[in-house]
């Protein structure tokens, strides 16, 4: 018999911190065949690449290299985004594909799969650039700074913690630079620096491109570019607000050692009930009334991750432009391409939690009831049903970051 102890208790939340006012919204949607004509028609729909991207700027290019298959970012889309970049005459500027995949090698998954999302994995689309002569186009693969002795879920750790430019390339994990979900749990809001294989150029995601001892001023675009996929029960559905966990620094709190009494992002809203339950992880596998308990009780509350992403996006580095590459979603899996669907769709905006929540209604939701998903698929990926894994989580985003959620104020631009 299993002792369940008092930390089984809930804590009680204290007062969740009031919605601000609800903003107006533009997604720019494009579909089609081919996924290079449709970016292109949609960064004209956009205004150009010239509303976002200048001829001397870093632009750092956030995919997802979690996954392959339709778990990663299109690459395709990619492909021509950064086509349209090179072509900005005169572009004297540079382009970082980065991500975390928070694993122990880095440069594995979405760099090197052969089960692709698009013509290219990660590292031969970079490289198909530099054979074309276009050494400005680099790579970088952030990397968990502290340690990670007991990974619930990857085991990325080790890189190097710093506090500046000059310290060198690591996290920076700043005390005072945090997000407190309602029950009390701290999630520091740790942020990559890191250089340039090209320039030389040393980039704090907060503050801006470092060289020579100072910050130079030259300007960084971050483009936040999304795939989207059905992410099980406790998430719902995967897409341009949960990129930002390829962002954020996994080994830093909980279920890391370091900083004492703080979570990571991925764990932020983990109860007592779960830390117990996942030091006993074995053993709740073989005992089927603690798993169903487990599995029926709201111990995880994954949705303060969503605070923990909108407070970061305020605080430390909002994207620019968030892209969805939804040529090919899935909508049962990530990995599983007997779960996907073809949607052929390209959309853009600077709201990531109106473009998540639009994209999961009319095109995760439909897709799911067009392929005859069972109901418990219909269900999580339906972003209107309140106490949803994907709707509670968008509105904890937009409670630290602002947005909407009503499709009232959300204009579709068609291109």
């Amino acid at each position: 018999m299993i002792y369940l102890p008092q930390i089984m208790s809930y804590a009680s939340a204290g007062e969740p911190k009031p919605f601000p006012p609800e903003t107006e919204a533009t997604i720019y949607r494009a579909t089609g065949p081919d996924p290079g004509e449709i970016t292109r028609r949609m960064v004209d729909s956009l205004g150009g690449i010239g509303k976002f991207i200048d001829k001397d700027n870093i632009v750092i290019l956030k995919v997802n290299s979690q996954w392959w298959n339709q778990g990663m970012t299109n690459t395709d889309v990619i492909a021509e985004f950064v086509r349209i970049i090179l072509e900005i005459p005169g572009f004297a500027g540079e382009i970082v594909l980065a991500d975390n995949n928070q694993s122990e090698t880095p440069g594995g998954r979405g760099w090197t799969t052969d089960k692709r999302n698009g013509r290219f994995n990660y590292n031969e689309l970079v490289g198909y650039f530099n054979d074309k002569g276009h050494p400005n186009v680099t790579k970088y693969h952030w990397h968990p700074a502290g340690p990670n002795p007991n990974p619930l879920q990857f085991g990325g750790s080790g890189n190097s913690v710093v506090g500046h430019p000059s310290e060198g390339d690591g996290y920076v994990w700043q005390e005072d630079l945090y997000y407190e979900c309602p029950h009390g749990n701290r999630c520091l809001l740790a942020y990559p620096i890191f250089t340039s294989a090209f320039s030389g150029v040393t980039i704090d995601l907060k503050n801006g491109a470092f060289r020579d001892g100072q910050y130079t001023g030259q300007p960084v675009k971050f483009i936040n570019f999304a795939a989207m996929n059905h992410h099980g029960p406790y998430a719902g559905v995967t897409a341009a607000v949960k990129n930002y966990m390829g962002v954020v620094d996994m080994s830093c709190g909980y279920p890391g050692p370091t900083p004492d009494g703080t979570f990571n992002t991925h764990h932020i809203g983990a109860s007592a009930t779960f830390r117990w339950m996942a030091h006993h992880r074995r053993t709740i596998r073989m005992v089927p009334f603690v798993r169903e308990f487990y599995e029926r009780h709201p111990v995880f509350r994954f949705r303060y991750t969503a605070g923990v992403l909108g407070k970061y996006m305020r605080e430390i580095r909002r994207a620019d432009l968030n892209i969805i590459t939804a040529i090919r979603i899935g909508w049962g899996d990530r990995l599983d391409p007997a779960m996907a669907y073809q949607a052929d769709t390209v959309l853009a905006s600077t709201d990531p939690v109106a473009l998540d929540y639009w994209a999961t209604a009319n095109i995760m939701l439909p897709a799911t009831i067009e392929v005859g998903a069972p109901d418990y698929y219909r269900k999580l990926n339906n972003p209107d049903i309140a106490d949803g894994p994907l709707h509670t989580f968008l509105q904890e985003c937009r409670r630290e970051l602002g947005g909407t959620m009503d499709p009232a104020r959300i204009e579709i631009v068609e291109s």
